[in-house]
This record gives C-alpha cells, structure tokens and sequence, in this order.
C-alpha cells in the first residue's frame, strides 16, 4: 500500500504492516538518470541582489545545493517535479503551514523554485528534501516566516490537508526550538497514520529555505544536517555580493 503526505510517499512493505518505508530512494535513483537536465545558465550580465529582488529560476538553479556541494551526501534534482497547486489546509489558520512547510512551491514568486532530494551517501538512514523558493521581497520573507510561526501556535492540535487529491489528516504540529539560526521556524510534524516529519523555514533576503526530514521508517523525529544549511547559506551568500 501507498500513502502520500504532503511532498513525501511512504510505502506499506508485504508481511509488515505497522512499517512504512519512504519509496524516495527508488524515485531518488530515477531522477538521477535525468540529472543531465539540469539547466545550465550563463553568468553573464547583472545579477539580481539576493537580499532585495527575488531570484530568478536560473539563479535559484545555480544556487540550489547539489551534487559535489556537501561530501557525504548524495543529490538528486526534483526541480522539474510537478506541484500541486491546489494543496490547502482545511483551516485557514493552518494554511501558511500548508504553503510555506509542506508544499512551500505553491506560494512561490511566479514560480520560482528549484527542489533537491537528498541522501547520505553511506549507510542512508534518514532522507531529505531541500526546496528553495523566491518571494516578493525580502520584507515579504520576514512576513512569510512571521505568519507561519503563527500558524504553528493555532494549529497545534492538527487539522486536515489535501494533497495531489489525497486527504490526510496531522495529528499534532509542535515548534522545536531553533538550531541554526537564519530566522528559522522549526516544525515538528506527527500525521494521523504515525509518519513523523520535520519540516525547518528559514530565510536569506527574498529566498526562502525549507529542508524536511523524515527516517526510513517515519517513526521518529530525526534533525536536519547542519552540514546541508551551512552550505546552502554559504551558496546562497555569493549571490548577494
């Protein structure tokens, strides 16, 4: 059988009925043969400043984590994935969490996003996803990440999401307390079905950062890299110079 919640598919294995194991590392492998598509841009001419004006597709391709960027970890791009649009919450209080957290593209800036699925390279016991997206402004940003901390202290009782035309329900949202800075909303998701989700929001000018993280079973909570922030700052840095 399977499940999807939110961005991320699990999968019922024959014979273990209470175990869900993420399918991401088989849709992980075949996104891998496409890798070649990535969009190669010239560095010529202006570049937009990353701390006032949103970043382009280009740019936000350039700057995405991947491949060769943090040792230990293997990328694979999911930027040309279909998103849907019509993901919502079915409070409008729980509806920043929706947009910003678990399918962060639907409130992107004319949709701008670049999406990377990442895994250990050794031993891959938990995965990841990192999904880079351009707002208005970089005052828009602090909004953004203002309304979804709101959004977490109403909701954190759960509410119901529809994604992809699948209904789910979140049993409990919880605001961990902040690890690494950048404005960050640190978000700790328990679904009905058990899966256990963390989803961290941070923000550099008009870019925002979103990187959830799930073990292979989605039994536990498990912390996002700090090696894959740093590293995404750092990248996301030099376009501000």
């Amino acid at each position: 059988m399977v499940s999807k919640i939110g961005d991320r598919v699990f999968e019922e294995p024959a014979g273990k009925p209470e175990g869900m194991v993420p399918a991401e590392a088989r849709r992980a492998v075949a996104m891998a043969s496409i890798a070649a598509v990535l969009l190669g841009v010239s560095a010529c001419g202006s570049e937009e400043a990353a701390g006032e004006e949103p970043l382009s597709i280009s740019q936000l391709s350039r700057v995405v984590l991947t491949q060769g960027d943090a040792p230990g970890y293997k990328f694979f791009d999911e930027s040309r994935a279909e998103t849907d649009h019509s993901a919502r919450a079915d409070r409008k209080a729980c509806q920043p969490i929706m947009a910003l957290a678990i399918a962060p593209e639907i409130s992107a800036y004319d949709k701008r996003s670049a999406r990377q699925s990442i895994m250990k390279s050794k031993k891959p016991d938990a995965s990841y996803q990192l999904i880079l997206t351009s707002v208005e402004s970089e005052s828009a940003a602090k909004d953004a990440l203002t309304d979804l901390k709101s959004a977490v202290s109403a909701c954190g009782s759960g509410f119901n999401v529809t994604y992809s035309g699948q209904k789910s329900k979140v049993r409990r949202v919880t605001a961990d307390k902040a690890s690494y800075g950048h404005s960050e909303v640190n978000i700790l998701f328990e679904y009905q079905m058990g899966a256990k989700i963390r989803y961290v929001v941070m923000r550099q000018g008009a870019t925002l950062i979103r990187i959830s993280a799930a073990t292979q079973n989605a039994h536990e909570f498990v912390a996002v890299p700090k090696q894959i922030i740093d590293k995404q700052f750092r990248k996301l840095e030099k376009v501000a110079k």
